[in-house]
């Protein structure tokens, strides 16, 4: 499939057309050796959010790959009916690719690694990095979002009549201070992406309708988990959606599971701190082929 290249502090990333699940889509990649990591981004996101991270576990050694899921970046829209088992067919395709695998997630894609791994007992995940994870959340805009006349609101909000260079300033304006830690400077191209993605108010009222469908559809969060791999928890201390509570339950749920809070990170630990979200996966992937070797 044809192919494009990219560098990042030094460290070339592939980016070629990819299909899972009958989805079209963007991968990115760096070789490297041992256990894959696949990275799967947040709600909204695309594999553009892993660049930092793929650049240090490229400089490392290890071999990654993150992708655009389903609907997101350039990948090809998600079909009608429910989202969430597209996005559990597409983890599931993305396993059966490169398992076994570590999955690591954000937000979305951290609710959907969590799925995964529970679905999986069969050593092809061999670990999971959740950030930011999303489902677990009882605050007031979770109750919020399973209102249910939420498709009459969206539809009104995509009617109205609010110029297209004044939605791409409040979206500009709302992912750099809602996904961002604080004191942490916006990338100018992540907020290129984040703007294209939501051009006009047709678009902010598809994003809203959909995340609210998808937390409805998950209306228990994980349900009773079970997961035989190793977890671990990360969340950011300044996320402005998500509270940390979340991920303490996700942690509380699975027993053996780490937890790590990052003081000064935001919904997205992998922009606001790549290096050390790095350090955290490749510390996993250490103690997952030590205890290999080990056995």
């Amino acid at each position: 499939m044809p192919s494009d290249h990219s560098a990042v502090n030094g460290v070339v990333i592939e980016e070629r057309v990819a299909s899972y699940a009958g989805v079209r889509t963007r991968e990115l990649s760096v070789p490297g050796n041992g256990i894959p990591v696949v990275l799967l981004h947040g709600y909204a996101d695309s594999a553009d959010t892993w660049r930092g991270v793929l650049a240090r576990l490229g400089a490392a050694g290890r071999r990654a790959v993150a992708v655009d899921l389903p609907g997101f970046g350039v990948a090809e829209d998600r079909r009608s009916g429910p989202l969430t088992p597209q996005f559990d067919a597409f983890a599931d395709a993305l396993i059966a690719a490169h398992g076994p695998v570590v999955l690591v997630g954000n937000s979305l894609g951290a609710a959907t690694s969590v799925r995964a791994a529970a679905r999986h007992h069969d050593g092809r995940v061999a670990a999971v990095v959740a950030l930011d994870e999303p489902l677990l959340a009882r605050h007031r805009m979770a109750r919020v979002v399973r209102w249910s006349a939420y498709t009459r609101l969206f539809a009104v909000i995509a009617m109205l009549p609010i110029p297209a260079a004044a939605v791409r300033w409040a979206v500009r304006r709302a992912v750099a201070a809602f996904v961002y830690g604080p004191g942490v400077a916006p990338d100018p191209q992540f907020l290129a992406s984040a703007v294209r993605s939501v051009p006009d108010m047709a678009g902010v009222a598809a994003r809203g309708r959909d995340a609210v469908r998808y937390a409805r559809e998950n209306p228990d969060g994980h349900g009773d988990l079970s997961i035989d791999c190793p977890v671990l928890v990360v969340h950011g201390a300044k996320d402005r959606i998500i509270p940390v509570a979340a991920s303490r339950e996700l942690h509380a749920l699975l027993p053996g599971s780490e937890l790590v809070v990052l003081p000064q990170a935001g919904h997205c630990p992998q922009l606001d701190y790549p290096v050390e979200t790095a350090e955290l996966v490749r510390g996993l992937l250490a103690r997952v082929e030590g205890t290999a070797r080990a056995g």
